[in-house]
């Protein structure tokens, strides 16, 4: 073989062009079926299902599945891929051992495409490997789904998990994430948000693998609540502290809004220019403010005359820290915050301390066990990388398909040479 390699390589030098190199191989004896269907009008469906076959005839002839570039010259091996009689599926084209059932490329070339696809932007990759980008998405969703078939069931042995909902495209588009917190990667992700979708989910796992979960993570959504409820009914629903403290920072910043329009109205420039440098000074721990928040922060108790921003941001802080606490001292001092804040006589905070009191046993439940969402925001971070990487997605079939790649723990690894 490296004999003609070698003879083939010496004819194309001195062109000045791009050669190709072509290998042909033997097809092997007692094929095995490709897959159910019919040959109709020259094409029939490929589907790897491992039985031996008698063979029914030659096929299409000879074909050609493109391999890895040898230097500055193409590759491509060239064989038969012969028709065979399954009793089951009728007459079916013979699966290869060198391609996946469909594709036009060799798994090498394809786990190579799949590993730069896990460091470069798929623009970059396809014009490396002079592939147009549609090819590249089949490629990811060919390689990720043969990985993912390789390895135990990533639904086995769930205890803890985490759900949450991402963009992708403008138009409030989203995908449906699911992280094991135990082993630190991507298990599932779908289009769309809501129950019926979380739904999807749990339809697929057994029942074993029902039972084994036992706390699921996540912010407040009520769909959420109700499609653990429905199928997870023993396991503990935990909020997420990042989202407990986003929903008082969102709050705060309503605060400092009203009262910013209040003063623009009066005429009252003093005030007005001192909250414009409260915007970013006050969502900051106190531990670790930048200069310009020292300046802001010291003027934060004269921004307006009863206090409300100030007082706003002391409830903050208190929320904050609450996490940090046992779980005895911490159910005394979200008592005593409710207390403060139901009586603190400022519409927004008094609207948020309701969604407090209505989730006091959940925002205790997240005390106790520590989980945290902060690794599924950062698989979030990374998705939408991704995205950027890919100046966005037409198919999202592409983009879950790249996400298993990147987030899931797939063995993506370039071919290992051979000697």
């Amino acid at each position: 073989m490296v004999e003609e390699l070698i003879q083939t390589i010496a004819e194309r030098q001195g062109h000045g062009r791009r050669g190709r190199v072509h290998r042909r191989l033997a097809a092997a004896p007692g094929s095995r079926p490709g897959g159910p269907g019919a040959a109709q009008e020259g094409r029939v469906a490929l589907l790897a299902l491992g039985r031996k076959c008698p063979k029914y005839d030659d096929g299409g002839g000879e074909r050609r599945w493109r391999h890895q570039d040898f230097g500055r010259y193409g590759v491509e091996l060239m064989g038969l891929a012969p028709r065979v009689a399954c009793a089951e599926h009728g007459v079916v084209v013979a699966q290869v051992p060198w391609a996946e059932p469909g594709s036009r490329f060799t798994r090498d070339f394809e786990m190579e495409r799949a590993w730069l696809t896990a460091v470069a932007s798929r623009k970059t990759v396809g014009g490396f490997l002079r592939i147009a980008w549609r090819t590249a998405g089949d490629i990811a969703r060919r390689v990720a789904a043969r990985l993912g078939s390789s390895m135990p069931c990533m639904f086995d042995g769930l205890t803890a998990i985490g759900v949450d909902e991402t963009s992708y495209r403008k138009g409030r588009t989203y995908i449906t994430v699911v992280v094991d917190h135990k082993r630190k990667r991507v298990v599932w992700a779908h289009d769309g948000y809501g129950k019926e979708v979380l739904d999807l989910f749990f339809r697929q796992l057994t029942d074993e693998q029902r039972a084994s979960i036992t706390a699921v993570t996540g912010d407040g959504a009520k769909w959420i609540d109700a499609s653990v409820k429905e199928h997870l009914p023993n396991a503990e629903r935990v909020l997420d502290s990042f989202h407990i403290v986003s929903w008082m920072t969102d709050t705060l910043d309503q605060v400092r809004k009203r009262l910013w329009n209040q003063a623009r109205r009066g005429n009252d420039k003093t005030a007005t220019e001192t909250m414009k440098g409260l915007k970013y000074a006050v969502p900051q721990e106190p531990r670790r403010p930048d200069r310009t928040a020292i300046r802001s922060l010291e003027t934060l108790g004269d921004t307006d005359p009863k206090g409300q921003l100030y007082r706003s941001w002391q409830l903050k802080e208190l929320l904050r820290t609450l996490p940090r606490q046992p779980v005895g001292q911490a159910e005394a001092e979200l008592k005593r915050w409710i207390f403060r804040a139901s009586h603190s006589r400022i519409p927004e905070i008094v609207e948020l301390c309701r969604k407090i009191r209505r989730r006091r046993d959940d925002i205790l439940g997240t005390i106790g066990p520590g989980y945290s969402n902060a690794r599924l925001e950062a698989f979030n971070n990374k998705i939408k990388v991704t995205i950027r990487m890919a100046y966005g997605f037409r198919h999202v079939d592409n983009l879950i398909a790249m996400i298993k790649l990147r987030c899931s723990g797939l063995p993506t690894h370039l071919p290992t040479p051979t000697l």
